[in-house]
């Protein structure tokens, strides 16, 4: 799985204008079955957030991984391992070694529709206070061959945000995918 999103919106609440979303993320996870039901994995991670203040984020790591539902129409997995992460957030550098534990179920509606949801808890190795907890909901149903509509709600939380910044970045985005 891999993929490349970018958003980007502006509010107008009594004439004042303000930009309330712009970022963008490149994302790859790679998965070797090992058995039937356990996977070796390799994730990485990039990430650019103007309203956060996050220059950059990058992360990535190897995992491993188990299924505890596979079938045709239902996939629910979790795996761990560790993950490297630099950053730039609030005008401070950093880089560490984090654990990462996910999960993620995958439910193949119909032909054309699909839910999953997603999470990833990334503690900091040496301050298990200090860590990054993602969490996505999502719905796509096909429009066209090509195109597909998304709806989907992203939670990112950074329990040592910037100065000034706020813990949660919750998003709820729509938007048209293409399948290539």
């Amino acid at each position: 799985r891999a993929g490349l999103e970018g958003n980007y919106g502006k509010s107008t609440v009594n004439s004042n204008k303000e930009t309330t979303v712009k970022n963008i993320r490149a994302f790859a996870n790679a998965r070797k079955t090992i058995t039937p039901m356990t996977f070796g994995s390799l994730n990485a991670e990039a990430l650019y957030d103007d309203i956060a203040e996050i220059d950059y984020r990058a992360m990535a790591g190897p995992g491993l991984g188990a299924y505890a539902v596979k079938n045709e129409r239902l996939e629910i997995s979790g795996e761990a391992g560790p993950t490297y992460v630099w950053e730039k957030v609030a005008g401070e550098k950093d880089d560490y070694l984090a654990l990462r534990f996910g999960e993620r179920a995958d439910w193949k509606l119909s032909e054309t529709a699909k839910l999953w949801q997603s999470v990833d808890y990334l503690p900091r190795v040496d301050d298990f206070g200090d860590y990054l907890l993602k969490a996505e909901l999502g719905a796509e149903a096909a429009l066209n061959s090509r195109l597909n509509l998304r709806v989907v709600l992203q939670d990112k939380y950074d329990s040592t945000p910037g100065e000034g910044l706020k813990h949660n970045d919750i998003s709820l985005i729509s938007g048209i995918s293409v399948s290539l």
